[in-house]
């Protein structure tokens, strides 16, 4: 009921928003008031179909978290995808733009488990695109519906980190939203309005931008955004932007959760937690904390701890005359949370790019040697700090670097990319999908766990990505398209879900796509 009852509210917010611009434009432009005036329409049907097939050289999948279920392996996993969309697009008195577009996918689910479900070819129906643009001038315009959104024409696979990306948890996407569309799709796609305003002849673009959620827990929050783009001639292009992130959420309370699970306190002379319980189990139950006397933790993580028999707890939880939480300890000690903080999945985000048009300053023929470019993008994925978790802010900085790569004729194009993301925890989103929590997954839920592994090194296996993509047209129409990457690949599962960690995890993780295009 609460998913329903959110549903409707969001298609209801963006429906008033629609009408009301499009009783602004009635005022603007008479055509829109007067039924009996003459309409010049022009009217367009396309469609695009694609195949893609490949392997998962070496990869795996965690369902939940890596201390509750092993990685299933992924080596060698048939990789294929057909589908298809139909768009149809209008425009009006060569003002109002409409694009209506739907299509379907045929999926296999991935990977194949014991449940009948996932070896069965399945079908989704989907809109791809029901947008309305109307042009104020020659250079201002809004948009409105649901469509995709791009920034940086260099990015074919990583990259665009303001609007595909999370803060808190800090995780970074690749393709398409949802994980429906693996590659040549690198438009963040959801529903929402963008006004454009050129300046400058064209040199100088602004984006205004306000998308509401529509893949990320939480749903429909909405984002208010910029992103402006300077083009200095045809050698240096340069943009940068900020995303306020979730700062109009559809319900606060599920944005920034009230939960003691949620809060993190600071708790001096708390009992010193005996480390031999630390990653072993006693009576199935894990002590989940560090050992020490002075507590900087999780409020819900407090009954848990236990003395070394892993049976009599610490402390026990309660409140005080005002209404205060308090901790007691055996010896009937009172003690006080110096610090209480709730962690919330707002933040504000920034990001930068850059491009240098190689061909151009050296005066090549474009056409004749394909694009030579270089360029590269930054982001900060949330810069308030948060405690416990996001105290290090160079941790939420991925670092993207790429070159067009001249073939003289030989290829359409291609492009190599590298990515540099320091961040310390595994990325996987499972507490923000099944716990509605801003918090990295510990595994198993033990950060004593998660500290053991990230000193072995394992979550610096994923710092470094790149990605191989290459084009070549084989007709007109018809396009031969091949990625090679290790990068931010999701796959779903029988219920459509993506899943919650990359396929590529480790440094030898790898795969290959090619994907045949047409259209007409």
């Amino acid at each position: 009921m609460r998913a329903t009852h959110q549903f409707f509210t969001a298609w209801f917010g963006a429906n008033i928003a629609a009408l009301t611009v499009a009783a602004g434009l009635a005022g603007v432009h008479p055509a829109f008031g007067d039924d009996k005036k003459s309409h010049k329409v022009e009217r367009n049907v396309s469609v695009l179909g694609f195949v893609d097939a490949g392997q998962v050289m070496k990869g795996s999948v965690i369902s939940d978290d890596e201390g509750s279920d092993p990685p299933l392996k992924l080596n060698q996993a048939f990789l294929n995808r057909d589908g298809i969309a139909l768009t149809y697009s209008a425009t009006m008195d060569d003002r109002l733009h409409v694009n209506i577009g739907v299509g379907g996918l045929f999926w296999k689910p991935i990977p194949e488990t014991s449940n009948p479900a996932t070896t069965r070819i399945a079908f989704g129906p989907g809109i791809s695109e029901a947008s309305a643009k109307f042009d104020f001038t020659s250079n201002l315009n809004i948009k409105v519906g649901y469509f995709g959104y791009d920034y940086n024409p260099d990015a074919k696979n990583l990259g665009e980190y303001l609007l595909r990306s999370e803060a808190y948890p800090s995780i970074v996407h690749t393709g398409g939203s949802g994980g429906w569309v693996w590659m040549n799709d690198f438009k963040y796609k959801s529903m929402g309005a963008k006004l454009t305003w050129e300046l400058l002849g064209g040199a100088l673009r602004q984006d205004f931008l306000l998308f509401s959620e529509f893949s990320e827990v939480p749903i429909f929050d909405f984002s208010p955004s910029y992103v402006a783009t300077l083009k200095t001639g045809k050698v240096f292009e340069f943009g940068a932007g900020f995303s306020l992130h979730r700062y109009l959420p559809i319900k606060p309370s599920v944005t920034t959760p009230n939960r003691p699970t949620n809060t993190y306190v600071e708790i001096d002379k708390f009992p010193a937690i005996p480390a031999i319980n630390d990653t072993v189990t006693i009576g199935g139950h894990h002590q989940l904390g560090f050992a020490g006397g002075s507590l900087k933790d999780m409020e819900g993580n407090i009954a848990n701890y236990t003395e070394a028999d892993g049976r009599t707890p610490l402390v026990s939880i309660g409140k005080d005359s005002l209404g205060r939480t308090i901790f007691v300890t055996a010896t009937k000690d009172t003690l006080r949370a110096k610090t209480s903080t709730v962690l919330t999945f707002k933040g504000i985000k920034v990001m930068g790019r850059a491009s240098m048009n190689i061909a151009n300053l050296l005066g090549m023929e474009e056409e004749k040697s394909g694009s030579f470019k270089l360029f590269a993008e930054a982001a900060v994925l949330g810069l308030q700090n948060q405690p416990y978790y996001y105290e290090n802010i160079n941790q939420r900085i991925p670092v993207m670097l790429g070159v067009d790569i001249p073939t003289f004729g030989i290829l359409t194009s291609a492009s190599f990319q590298v990515e540099h993301f320091g961040n310390p925890y595994p990325e996987n989103s499972s507490q923000q999908y099944i716990n509605s929590l801003p918090q990295p997954a510990f595994p198993a839920g033990n950060p004593a766990l998660y500290e053991k592994n990230r000193a072995a090194g394992l979550y610096a296996e994923d710092d470094w990505k790149w990605s191989l993509y290459i084009q070549r047209n084989l007709y007109t129409g018809l396009d031969l398209f091949l990625q090679a990457a290790n990068d931010h690949f999701r796959v779903q599962d029988e219920n459509g879900a993506p899943s919650k960690t990359p396929v590529t995890n480790r440094k030898s993780d790898w795969y290959y796509l090619l994907q045949f295009q047409w259209s007409m």
